[in-house]
């Protein structure tokens, strides 16, 4: 199969698990490079094939293409324990990664302490704003990367200095808790492990910013995979329900060392409806049967936590804001299957204040979310489309509620997914992703 030159970036529009992770295998095998460029273990990509499903944290999404070089970008923060298991997984699969990895000599590590201090934010002894975390630790290695008190997965080839790195985080960590420092092992004990735990990825490192600069150059191809997605974005999402990270376009440039103009072309991925998972603004959520049947059909759980996601109809206005955030060329619309059946489709194609005036403008801050009620146009439902690979086999219904989402949005589709495994779906006709694809 022939690889594109043209690099490409997928990211998602929405608060998350949008089925990234599904586009990122199905174009994977067309590029010689999958990077992933931030976030932590609190992220999870999907993949089926035949059948099984294969939950991938922190390992590209590539890994299941033994023709696809992986690389882990310095935006990235890894817990090194829950590496090494991902890494067994896939070996007890059949998918050796051991001639195929690099991982960012600068990307920040997550530490018991991190953990630690985010389950104590988390907690009910804590009575500061709860944002709905994983609890895994990721907000926490962000901050200390941020105040200069973070350690790098190029300290780890020093294990005589990792004491002095660590120590001025953990003794922070150790004072914000007081009393309820609980079982926070010592600092010996974190050296000690973390360097047990690092031993078999030390000859992973490197420098990965050098190595896709040269890839870069070279002409080979670059596929950029997202995690999260726009509205859990630190910057450009619902502050502060959001995540610790860019994952918006900017953090794949910060993430990586490449500049803007290594970049060809941007897909955008949003469900058929919409989803997010923890505390923070869900204007279109529904709490009624219609969203209890979306979440159980959809199997609205979380890969990492396994949490219940809410549910509610797609969301143009917010779809619509990651859509110009990122400059998105086209959108990979996931889980349509889902809606199959129901006797109306929503989608939300803006908001209306306290004083009854219509809106498709995103809120700036956390208390203007308050109070918005969603305008939603109301399209009749359709039979199926469960395995749909076609256009021109989409039932009538389903196009023209498709068409209206591409006009609130104002990009075209892509892609359409009619199921969760590779086969169901399908690039939409005379776009660049039906090149990419053909």
């Amino acid at each position: 199969m022939s690889q594109r030159k043209e690099n490409l970036a997928i990211l998602g529009l929405q608060w998350g698990d949008e089925g990234k992770g599904k586009l990122v295998d199905i174009l994977a095998a067309r590029y010689r490079h999958v990077v992933r460029f931030q976030g932590g273990n609190n992220a999870g990509h999907t993949v089926v094939v035949n059948g099984q499903s294969i939950a991938l944290h922190q390992v590209p999404s590539g890994a299941l293409h033994a023709s696809c070089f992986l690389t882990v970008g310095s935006g990235v923060v890894l817990n090194l324990e829950v590496f090494n298991q991902e890494l067994a997984r896939l070996q007890d699969r059949g998918f050796d990664l051991s001639d195929r990895l690099l991982i960012s000599e600068k990307a920040h590590l997550i530490l018991p302490h991190h953990i630690a201090l985010d389950k104590w934010r988390e907690g009910a002894t804590n009575k500061s704003i709860k944002i709905g975390t994983t609890g895994r630790g990721i907000g926490p290695a962000y901050e200390m990367k941020a105040a200069r008190m973070g350690v790098r997965m190029g300290d780890l080839r020093h294990p005589e200095l990792l004491a002095d790195r660590i120590r001025q985080g953990y003794e922070e960590v150790r004072l914000r808790l007081g009393a309820e420092v609980g079982d926070l092992p010592s600092l010996e004990a974190i050296v000690e492990g973390l360097i047990q735990t690092a031993a078999p990825l030390l000859r992973y490192i490197g420098d990965a910013q050098g190595n896709l600069m040269s890839a870069w150059e070279k002409g080979e191809s670059i596929l950029f995979e997202g995690a999260q997605a726009t509205l859990l974005d630190i910057d450009h999402g619902t502050y502060p329900f959001v995540t610790s990270s860019n994952c918006s376009l900017g953090g794949l440039f910060t993430g990586t060392g490449l500049p803007p103009k290594a970049l060809k072309h941007v897909v955008g991925v949003a469900k058929a409806y919409t989803t997010r998972v923890g505390a923070g603004p869900f204007p279109s959520e529904l709490l009624d049967e219609t969203g209890e049947k979306i979440r159980q059909v959809g199997r609205e759980f979380g890969t990492t936590t396994g949490r219940p996601r809410r549910c509610g109809w797609f969301d143009a206005p917010v779809t619509a804001h990651a859509c110009r955030t990122n400059g998105v060329d086209g959108l990979a619309i996931m889980k349509l299957d889902v809606l199959d059946g129901l006797p109306e489709v929503g989608l939300v194609t803006g908001y209306r204040d306290a004083n009854g005036t219509l809106t498709t403008k995103l809120p700036g801050c956390i208390s203007e979310w308050e109070g918005l009620k969603p305008e939603v146009k109301m399209f009749k439902g359709w039979t199926t489309t469960r395995g749909i690979t076609d256009m021109a086999q989409l039932p009538e219904e389903a196009k023209v509620y498709l068409e209206a989402l591409t006009e609130a949005v104002e990009v075209p589709i892509a892609y359409l997914s009619t199921g969760p495994d590779r086969v169901e779906g399908f690039s939409w006709p005379g776009t660049f992703l039906a090149e990419i694809l053909d």
